[in-house]
Formats: C-alpha cells, structure tokens, sequence
C-alpha cells in the first residue's frame, strides 16, 4: 500500500474519531449536499468525469458494518469525494484541486456539494504532508470558496496545543482573508465549540479585517450543521430563537458576522426554505441584524444552487425591503464561488428580472 493512500487513510480514521457534538435535529445529521444530490445514475455520471478516479469507491469510504468491507457510496457527495480522495492518494492535492474544477464546471449538481469536498481534500492533504499545514498550503487552489484552505488550516488548529501561537503562523505568510476563515473553523474545534473563547483568540488577528474572517468561521461552525464538511453545529439542538438571541448577545464587534450566519439555523431545520429564513431575518430586531442575515441568507442560495439562479432571485424578490441585500449577498458568494474569476456584477447579468438585475448592480 502506498504512502499516499495510508494518509489518507489515518485522515479517515482521525476525522472519524474528531470530537463533535451529536446532531439532534434529522436535518443536521446529512450536509445539505447529501439532502439534495441525485443518486444511482447521476451519481455515476459525474465520478465517471473525475479524471484519474477508475474505481467508485476508495480505501477511506465509509465501511458496511455487517461485512467490514468498503460500503457503496450511497450519494452524489460520497462518489465525488471519494473518488477525488483517490485522486489526491495518487497524484496529490493539486491534481485533486483541478479536477474538482473541471468537475464543477461540466457537472453542475456537484458545485452545490463542492465546499463540503474541497474541505475533505484539506484535511487529506494535512496528513499527507505529516501535519505540515504550511506545505499543504502550498498546493492551495481557491476553488468552492476556498474549502480546501479552510480544510487544512481547520484541522492544524483543531489539535494545536498552542492555538494564540498558532493562529498567527498557520497563514504565514500570506496571511488572507479565506486562511483566516478557516482559522476561524479551527478555533471553535480548539476552544471545544466555545464562541466567546473563538472570538476571544479571533482579536488576536493582524489586522481588524483578518478577526473579521476569523469570526465568520466562527458563526460558520456554530450554526452549520453540514457534516459532510465537518461543519458539525456546535450546538445542534438551537433553536431559532436561540440562534437570535445569541446573535443579539454577541459584542458589537462581531454581530454582522454572526447575523450573516444565523440563517443556516433555520435552513438546517428547514432545507431550501429561502423565503421562511428571509422572513426570519426581518424579525431580527435591529437594522444591521437584518441586512446582515439577509445577506447570508441570499449567499446560501448561491452556495447551495450555483446551477439554479432563480431560486435565490425568487427568494430574494420576496423579501421586500431585504431584496437589495438579499441579492447583495448572493453576488459576493457568486464570486467566492468562481475563485474571484467572476466579479459579483456578473452574477447580476444572469437574473432574469430588471428589478433585481438593478437592485443586484447597485448592492454588488
């Protein structure tokens, strides 16, 4: 067996046995990836176009518990995973990287699911390299909003013993805004899901920008519940209204990156329901709690939906006084998306209504 395949085998192995809370809700208990992806034929088509993935299956699949054998993939993010695992196995990360690329660009059912990849070849890609997370850095490709940055950078601080120390090293020298993100997914793993502790150490960031990063993964982890990415909730059982009210109790530093996040709460319990998380954030309570949940209600649509548009266009057309930074929000995440290849503005080229195509130019 090759060195390359053991890695990503002891990454399994570690990931499996990573502590997280246990997920309460059914929602949360399958990233939204999985709640969505087509399956059987589908999910054969797009692994058929992972370049270097012969085998639907790899050493790091989830095993059957009856025969302790490798276990089917039984959706269109475990196929794709699992086959660029194998990509990564043999030819390494940026092989890995591109044919996610290519993959997003042929196959459109796999760009909802992409981020959620793109964070396990992160973590594959630490254990190949022994933990080095500056080497695995540097095989880096921004592809599904930096996933893979977030990946690597998420498990280095996760097990740093020293995470105030290693906060500021980890992105050296680079030192970026999507490193930061990611620092931010890692604080929460070091601090044992504490927010307050994670913010605490996010002040510690070079600039004001950077603890702003730092913050959004923060709230990422707390109110995701995407397992499939290792976004586990770091309180699966908030409700709503506990989301809210934690957003309210946040200091005034970090509120606008808390509210950006909170609307993953209601879509946990709720997947797809753009128009019920909109109607949420209007109860927010204050100006910038509602700009800023409508702005991340908007990007989730694009997350979830690049190939589709219109969902969050109709969502976002709903949402009366919020359609401005509803449509806001899913402009900045069209470019996050395309690694910064695709400026916001082109996003709004694509709404169908003048409205929103005017509403869309003026917030991107």
């Amino acid at each position: 067996m090759s060195l390359a395949i053991v890695a990503v085998l002891a990454v399994a192995a570690l990931w499996a046995v990573w502590p997280r809370p246990h997920v309460a809700h059914p929602a949360a208990e399958a990233s939204h990836a999985e709640q969505h992806a087509p399956t059987g034929a589908a999910s054969a088509s797009a692994a058929a176009q992972v370049p270097g993935a012969e085998h639907p299956a790899h050493a790091n699949a989830p095993v059957s518990p009856s025969t302790g054998e490798p276990a089917e993939p039984t959706s269109l993010y475990e196929t794709t995973r699992d086959d660029l695992l194998g990509v990564l196995a043999e030819r390494g990360p940026r092989a890995a990287l591109a044919a996610l690329d290519r993959l997003i660009r042929t196959q459109p059912a796999v760009s909802g699911l992409c981020h959620a990849v793109a964070h396990d070849l992160g973590h594959a890609a630490l254990a190949r390299y022994d933990g080095d997370a500056s080497r695995a850095l540097r095989d880096r490709d921004d592809v599904c909003g930096g996933g893979y940055t977030h990946g690597v950078v998420e498990m280095a601080l996760g097990s740093s013993k020293n995470p105030a120390r290693d906060l500021l090293r980890v992105c050296a020298p680079r030192q970026d805004g999507s490193c930061f993100h990611g620092v931010g997914h890692g604080l929460m793993f070091a601090t044992g899901m504490r927010p307050g502790a994670s913010l605490r150490l996010c002040d510690r960031s070079p600039d004001s920008t950077l603890a702003h990063r730092c913050a959004e993964g923060v709230f990422m982890q707390l109110f995701s519940g995407d397992a499939a990415a290792g976004h586990m909730a770091a309180d699966s059982s908030m409700t709503s209204d506990e989301a809210r009210a934690q957003c309210q109790s946040t200091r005034s530093t970090y509120q606008a990156n808390c509210w950006f996040y909170s609307p993953n709460i209601w879509l946990a319990e709720s997947p797809d329901d753009f128009t019920g998380a909109l109607a949420w954030c209007a109860g927010a309570g204050s100006s910038l709690g509602r700009t800023s949940c409508a702005r991340g209600a908007g990007s989730r649509t694009v997350k979830y939906h690049p190939d589709d548009l219109s969902i969050g266009e109709r969502a976002c057309a709903a949402s009366g006084p919020l359609a401005r930074d509803c449509v806001g929000g899913m402009a900045s995440y069209w470019s996050v998306h395309w690694k910064g290849e695709r400026p916001a503005s082109d996003l709004c080229h694509r709404l169908q209504s003048r409205r929103m195509r005017s509403l869309c130019q003026d917030a991107a």
